[in-house]
């Protein structure tokens, strides 16, 4: 036994090495009796100390629209469908949470899964006052435009932003409208300015954008518009909001401003599309005058039946051209296959055309076989 051992006396009164059975029982409990205590306190207090409903109006009102640059942050905007949708952010949640008073606000990450490639959030809202707990989830995807997982550095980012946005869902689902509708309405008033200040603040708005990478002509795309002299009063709101959300990670450049594919050209495929192998093994069908001398099996997958006629191979031996971003998310979905077992790659490669095949890399044919 070494000098510094920890040693217990047992019921026969012998001296015996390590711990207790029960220790680690009892920390437990103890650890669930301080949380508790730590809850019914604040509770109690809460209740010895009610908070004012018109101060705390009152307060919200004041610090959201302290100055131009605090209401600017208190409002995010997301263009859907050619038409904004806006509301009040996660900086003007924390000033409703703070002066409403007597409560308590968290959120953590509570799953990340790297096969579906999402990450899911947990806000909570609990009113001391009334002991009611309110919670919101959001899961936030946690791969690129290709399909591809996020690094580790970038996982922790999208999930510090997903948390963010339950945090709020959570605050906004709990406190009443009414208490800080107005606060809301005098915050769009503050930042949609007026006339004589009209022309430096949008200057002053491409600029903040052009930091993230995003152009004009992105932002006129966005709100519906040609040029910069369309851009009103009534735009500056939903302006300043969609550089908030950005600001504040509540949104991507990516989900805000989606890039559209060139006319003509097929939209990209899903990292799923490309590495699901067809069922049917019928041939398609194509309209008269666009139909192929050879017509594409279904089983040849996704890739190559969206090759056209000018690349259009049979699923028994054609080799038609796969594009770099298709081989690159064939030869990842073969690497993730191999991880779940040979057995998993090769029932994935029997379904795979030609042309799919001689786009992964050489050993891929040897191993499936």
């Amino acid at each position: 036994m070494t000098k510094h051992e920890m040693q217990h006396v047992t019921d026969d009164g012998e001296f015996v090495a390590g711990l207790p059975a029960a220790y680690g029982e009892a920390t437990q409990s103890l650890a669930v009796s301080l949380a508790r205590a730590e809850v019914d306190q604040q509770i109690a207090t809460a209740r010895a100390m009610p908070r004012s409903v018109k101060r705390a109006v009152d307060n919200i009102l004041s610090l959201a629209t302290l100055d131009e640059r605090s209401a600017e942050e208190c409002v995010y905007a997301l263009p859907r469908g050619g038409k904004p949708i806006k509301g009040p952010s996660i900086r003007l949640a924390e000033i409703i949470a703070g002066q409403w008073g007597n409560c308590r606000v968290g959120a953590r990450v509570v799953h990340v899964d790297r096969l579906e490639k999402y990450v899911e959030a947990e806000g909570i809202f609990h009113d001391l006052e009334t002991n009611v707990a309110t919670t919101s989830r959001v899961r936030r995807r946690i791969s690129d435009k290709h399909g591809r997982l996020l690094n580790d550095d970038m996982i922790v980012v999208t999930g510090n932003a997903a948390c963010a946005i339950a945090k709020r869902n959570a605050i906004l689902g709990a406190v009443p409208k009414a208490v800080w509708r107005r606060s809301y309405d005098a915050v769009e008033s503050v930042v949609a300015g007026d006339v004589k200040t009209l022309a430096e603040r949008r200057d002053n708005a491409m600029k903040a954008f052009a930091t993230f990478g995003v152009t004009p002509e992105q932002i006129f795309e966005a709100l519906g518009i040609a040029g910069m002299e369309e851009i009103t009063l009534e735009h500056m709101p939903t302006l300043m909001g969609m550089h908030s959300a950005l600001k504040s990670g509540e949104a991507t450049v990516e989900e805000m401003f989606p890039k559209k594919p060139a006319p003509g050209k097929a939209p990209a495929k899903s990292l799923q599309e490309f590495g699901s192998p067809a069922t049917d093994t019928g041939k398609t069908e194509a309209p008269e005058n666009e139909k192929p001398k050879n017509t594409t099996s279904k089983n040849a997958g996704p890739a190559a039946s969206e090759a056209g006629p000018a690349h259009t191979s049979s699923a028994e031996g054609g080799t038609g051209d796969i594009s770099n971003e298709e081989a690159e998310a064939l030869a990842e979905i073969a690497a993730q296959k191999r991880e779940a077992g040979m057995q998993a790659f090769a029932e994935w490669f029997a379904g795979l055309s030609a042309a799919q095949r001689a786009a992964l890399p050489s050993e891929d044919p040897d191993e499936a076989e």
